[in-house]
């Protein structure tokens, strides 16, 4: 992709060719770049994010969404896998919960799971919103048909992504 000279991503790549080691700027500038919808970057520089700084759990969820979005679902378990060992109270533990139970069409749980996490978290009403489209991308799906296939049905190639926030991104 090219991006303009002043564009949000060429001045955070900028930043990171001066500082290669930052884990803030890897994970912002791979942020803006599933803005931006370049998601091969996007997941190069969320996951360069992840190496230097396993902690940085924000990187960690966003990478985790961006994989499920691709279709990418054993890598998503496995960058999200962390948050299961988080305490109860941790509304990254519950997200991850309900995007497993998406991909395999439970959506009871899922909706449970997601509206669970938007209740804990009082730290970012932007993942909140972005939840809350899920939340309702689901309700749509169980109103318009009660009696949908089960994941044993489905194709096993196949990932429920039809709630994707990067727009079309999906890959199967």
């Amino acid at each position: 992709m090219n991006y303009d000279e002043e564009s949000e991503v060429a001045k955070l790549r900028r930043a990171v060719v001066h500082d290669p080691g930052n884990a803030n700027l890897r994970y912002l500038l791979g942020a803006e770049m599933a803005q931006a919808k370049d998601y091969e970057g996007a997941v190069l520089e969320l996951s360069a994010a992840i190496a230097l700084n396993p902690a940085l759990d924000m990187a960690r969820f966003q990478l985790g969404l961006l994989q499920l979005t691709l279709g990418q679902v054993e890598q998503m378990k496995l960058v999200l896998a962390p948050f299961e060992n988080a305490s109860d109270d941790a509304p990254l533990k519950h997200f991850k919960r309900g995007l497993e139970a998406l991909v395999i069409d439970d959506f009871a749980a899922c909706i449970t799971n997601l509206r669970r996490g938007i209740e804990l978290n009082h730290q970012n009403e932007a993942l909140n919103h972005d939840m809350s489209l899920i939340v309702s991308k689901v309700a749509a799906i169980v109103a318009e048909a009660p009696t949908q296939q089960s994941s044993s049905d489905r194709p096993a190639n196949v990932v429920r992504t039809d709630f994707s926030l990067y727009g079309d991104a999906t890959r199967h």
